[in-house]
């Protein structure tokens, strides 16, 4: 069996500040794989941030509203630089073995992925990832060969045929189903398993939760990706597990 992936949530935010070339270089070498979150200046630059918006002089600002020019002028407390995702392609392109997984505001932000991972030929090592089943049937329309993962809604705490399509996702092509670590126990990951899809599990941030999600298995199939704000610290368990 291939080992689970790990993927260092916002680049790893436990180690450095989340989604800066900083943080995704830190993951690179760890030899982890790169999770952001991707969106669109109003000047159609994708950028890798997590917030919708900005706070800054008692004003609220909506990332959508902002060209990438005005983003460069705030200053932030943690004096970060916000990336666009052809910062990020740069360093991805000179290390072939790095997965990629983004979550996305919306279709027109995964729409214009699409396209950049089109023409740097990296559709094979990214994966989108988001709870809407509309969006990611969009997506599948839009583009038969993008890797779609379903995140499982917060409000689902056990899995079953009548809380979960499971053949609207086997229609849509989605490879997996990624669920909070809190959530990702052995019904929970039977029923993924049974139903055919790969069985992710993000925010798994505990050394002791760790040990026992990487013990899940079914015949086998075990837990194909983790997401983590600390990459050092799963990989060095999953290494060391038997």
């Amino acid at each position: 069996m291939e080992k689970t992936y790990i993927f260092g949530h916002r680049g790893g935010m436990g180690l450095c500040i989340e989604n800066t070339m900083k943080c995704f270089k830190n993951a690179i070498n760890l030899g982890v794989g790169i999770e952001s979150d991707v969106q669109l200046t109003k000047d159609n630059i994708l950028i890798c941030f997590h917030d919708y918006s900005i706070r800054h002089d008692s004003k609220t600002y909506d990332i959508a509203d902002l060209t990438y020019k005005d983003l460069l002028k705030f200053e932030f407390s943690d004096q970060r630089k916000i990336p666009t995702i052809l910062d990020l392609f740069s360093i991805i392109l000179k290390n072939p073995n790095i997965r990629l997984s983004f979550d996305i505001r919306n279709f027109q932000a995964a729409k214009k992925l699409i396209y950049l991972m089109r023409d740097y030929d990296l559709l094979n090592r990214v994966e989108i990832t988001d709870r809407r089943l509309s969006l990611l049937a969009r997506l599948r329309s839009f583009e038969k060969r993008v890797n779609l993962t379903y995140t499982l809604p917060e409000n689902i705490i056990k899995v079953g045929e009548n809380n979960v399509n499971f053949p609207r996702l086997k229609r849509l092509a989605v490879n997996a189903i990624n669920i909070r670590s809190h959530r990702a126990n052995i019904h929970n990951f039977r029923k993924i398993i049974e139903n055919g899809l790969d069985c992710y599990v993000w925010a798994l941030n505990y050394k002791s939760r760790t040990k026992r999600i990487l013990g899940l298995q079914e015949e086998s199939k075990k837990v194909a990706a983790i997401y983590t704000d600390y990459p050092n610290m799963v990989k060095e368990i999953r290494d060391k597990f038997k």
